[in-house]
């Protein structure tokens, strides 16, 4: 497969990949049959087998790209009054999924999916610590209105339908010490 394409891309040809193999290989055990059947000389296909090593490694790297996409978009829907009770789970999550990454083939680090698949996790590690400061009971209005002087976005703090995610279009990445910096003060 080609390294250039964008991750949805990829994931679909992976899937038209797999079903042309599928159909290879069901001829290759019918041939392989007639060859038993008849006492012939059995042929072997390097190519096939090459071709599933290929798919078996582009399916896990896919498979895991989905499920950690799929995971943080659920958890971004996650409202905000909520958070605390979440955040554990969702860093274990991130542990275990950036566990789960460094067990990928390593050729699988060529593609822009494992790029961006540890770039997200990558920065998820660093962001939920941040998250959780920002959910104690010591940060207040004060507090929240800093945040959004230093991003610059409006950050829907006192809304009933604040979720994670517009916390997260705040690129807290950006002002990671500072966040620090607010959560330290708000607990003194």
């Amino acid at each position: 497969m080609q390294a250039d394409l964008s991750p949805s891309e990829a994931l679909n040809k992976l899937k038209d990949f797999k079903e042309q193999f599928s159909v290879h290989n069901r001829k290759y055990k019918s041939y392989a049959s007639g060859e038993k059947l008849f006492a012939l000389p059995h042929q072997s296909y390097p190519g096939l087998t090459k071709t599933r090593n290929e798919l078996d490694k582009l399916d896990k790297l896919y498979t895991l790209y989905l499920k950690v996409t799929e995971t943080i978009t659920k958890w971004e829907e996650t409202p905000w009054l909520e958070i605390s009770g979440e955040i554990m789970g969702m860093k274990e999550g991130i542990e275990q999924f950036l566990k789960d990454c460094l067990k990928l083939p390593s050729d699988s680090k060529k593609y822009p999916a494992y790029k961006e698949l540890k770039q997200r996790l990558d920065d998820m590690e660093i962001v939920l610590p941040l998250v959780e400061m920002l959910g104690d009971e010591s940060i207040k209005d004060r507090h929240w209105e800093q945040l959004i002087e230093l991003t610059g976005k409006d950050v829907p703090y006192q809304s009933e339908t604040f979720t994670l995610k517009e916390l997260l279009e705040a690129d807290l990445l950006c002002v990671q010490e500072d966040v620090e910096d607010i959560s330290d003060s708000a607990l003194k």
